[in-house]
Parts: C-alpha cells; structure tokens; sequence
C-alpha cells in the first residue's frame, strides 16, 4: 500500500506496518441498516436518537490520467482514519462502497449532527501527498436524524444520503 500524509499540521503517519485495521466495510445500504440494527433496536427502546451522517468524498482525476486505483484505495483508507478519530468512541463509522462512509452518531439529535458536520468536512477536505502525488480531495455530507427520517439503519442512510442533493 502507498504512503499518505495530510499537507497540513498534521502528526506524521503510521508506516503500513504500523497502520490500524481498515473500517469495516459493507457493499450496500442494506447490509449496512442490517449491521447497525443492534443500535435502531436498543434506541427504540430506550427512546433515543440517533444521527447518521453519510459522507462521499471525491478525487478528481490527474491531468496525466488518474491517481491509481492503489494510491485512491490508500487515500481511501487514511481518510477513514480520519473519520474515525474524530467522533466519539461511542459511535460507529463504516465505509459503504468505495468512496462513501456512513457515521452513526450514537444519542445525538439534529444539532449533535450540525456540529459533527462541520468537524467531520473539516477533517477530510484538503490536499493529500500519495506517493509523492499531491490529490486534493472534496467530500459532500448530508445528514438524517432517527426516527424523525427513517425507523432502521437503511432508511435512515437513503434520508442521509438524499440530502447530499440538497446540500
């Protein structure tokens, strides 16, 4: 696997001997409201909330072809790292496809949600250094509060995930 590093202040990264396991990874929105049904099911009876936020960042192609199919499933990897250490222990962050990530935030409400939004497109937005290849990425986040926008794991990433349009 290619090195990555962030271009900005960030603290060096592991080497690929060092780095942790990838997220887990389901290849469809109902695999993923299968594997997060656990959290709707004690949710329901407790009567939480919930917050899913849906994330799909973006590479743009190089001028001399394409980044690389390792150099993006790198890239890939570091900012679901990323993710992942910016949300509470607490709550679940799964990548969802190639490109998408949904983050369960555990007893949060909508306003938990618009701040976790704006930390979240903080931390992945910006330049990345692959392989000595400067890829820029973007992200796009829309969010869904339970059980106000769907009553399971999957209804709730469709809401999330159309909001992405109106964002």
């Amino acid at each position: 696997m290619p090195h990555a590093q962030l271009l900005v202040a960030d603290p060096p990264l592991p080497t690929r001997g060092d780095m942790p396991e990838p997220l887990p990874r389901v290849e469809s929105l109902a695999a993923y409201g299968l594997r997060v049904s656990r959290h709707f099911a004690q949710c329901r009876r407790e009567g939480g909330q919930l917050a899913l936020l849906w994330i799909e960042i973006d590479v743009p192609a190089r001028q001399d072809g394409g980044a690389g199919d390792a150099a993006v499933d790198c890239l890939v990897q570091i900012v679901s790292l990323r993710l992942r250490n910016r949300v509470r222990g607490s709550d679940d962050v799964q990548r969802v496809g190639e490109r998408s990530f949904a983050v369960l935030l555990l007893a949060a409400g909508e306003r938990e949600a618009e701040i976790a939004e704006q930390r979240l497109l903080h931390t992945v937005r910006g330049a990345y250094n692959v392989d000595g290849r400067v890829l820029q990425v973007s992200a796009r986040l829309g969010a869904a509060v339970f059980p106000l926008a769907g009553r399971n794991g999957t209804e709730l990433a469709e809401a999330a995930r159309s909001s992405l349009d109106a964002a």
